[in-house]
């Protein structure tokens, strides 16, 4: 494979897997709101492996729990500069195991 094929291969790759985001926010001692974003190619598993990882680091690595359903409709719309644009949500809350009340 020459050169430029090579680098266009590269650049349809990185623009097809796009990009996740993960964001905490705290809604009670303890108990934190999580929201994974990614585009229309990320997986339910991807977006539930990167809410664990962030559950993980706000529970400062103690036992954790999720509630919510993981398995609710993730494929929302998103306006971007291009237009409407298709992109995947997925938020559950993380419950830290002895937390303050």
């Amino acid at each position: 494979m020459d050169v430029k094929k090579l680098l266009l291969l590269g650049c349809i790759t990185a623009t097809l897997t796009g990009c996740t985001f993960t964001g905490a926010n705290e809604v009670a001692p303890g108990e934190y709101m999580i929201t994974s974003h990614g585009s229309i190619f990320n997986s339910r598993e991807g977006l539930l492996e990167n809410i664990n990882q962030k559950a993980a680091k706000v529970c400062d690595g103690k036992p954790y729990h999720l509630e919510g359903d993981s398995g609710a409709n993730m494929v929302v719309s998103t306006t971007t500069h291009i237009g409407q644009t298709p992109t995947t949500v997925l938020g559950l809350k993380a419950v830290c195991e002895g937390r303050k009340e």
